[in-house]
């Protein structure tokens, strides 16, 4: 989850019930492989969920974020914001 490219990926999830590949390729900047290799990576983690299927005789990758992948991101995101506001001594 650390990772830039996953944090951007989930980041861009976390507001919508799901996006096309194609949508979150060009949101994000990242080359097909490299969207790809990151996807698979969040979708061993559990922490997304990805369909294809056919629409109109085009073959469709949605990704969403997995009930799990939702709590354990917005846990993510608590941790973050306490570590930015820890005081050190």
């Amino acid at each position: 989850m650390h990772s830039p490219n996953r944090l951007a990926i989930l980041g861009a999830l976390r507001h919508v019930q799901q996006a096309d590949f194609a949508d979150l390729q060009g949101a994000l900047g990242l080359s097909t492989p490299e969207l790809s290799r990151q996807l698979g990576i969040l979708e061993k983690d559990d922490l997304i969920e990805i369909a294809k299927f056919r629409e109109r005789r085009h073959a469709v990758t949605r990704v969403r974020l997995s009930p799990a992948g939702r709590e354990r991101f917005e846990e993510y995101l608590t941790e973050l914001r306490c570590i930015v506001r820890a005081e050190i001594p």
